[in-house]
């Protein structure tokens, strides 16, 4: 009569949904914090770089896309992590209750 099955994946669904959702909004949280810090952590090490390779003239163009890859960077980085934490955390409270 009913699907055990159907309604694993359904619960599994749900759960890996809800994961993704809270990894997304702790990614972004931890992006807007960790964004500036990094940022002005290499922020001379890229103007010194691009002034030596490039000429001076591209320093403000590449100091924009810079501030672009490191915060997508913080951001999938931190999505990936969070991910990964929540679902090992959510793995092992589970195996717990089977024991």
């Amino acid at each position: 009569m009913f699907n055990n099955k159907q309604q694993s994946e359904t619960g599994r669904s749900v759960f890996m949904s809800s994961v993704t959702g809270l990894a997304n909004v702790a990614a972004v949280v931890t992006t807007f914090f960790a964004t500036p810090l990094a940022y002005n952590f290499t922020e001379d090490w890229i103007s010194g770089f691009v002034a030596r390779h490039y000429g001076y003239g591209f320093t403000d163009a590449a100091l924009i896309g810079w501030y672009v890859v490191t915060a997508l960077t913080v951001f999938f980085f931190a999505r990936a992590s969070i991910g990964l934490a929540i679902t090992m955390g959510g793995l092992a409270i589970a195996a717990r209750l089977m024991l």
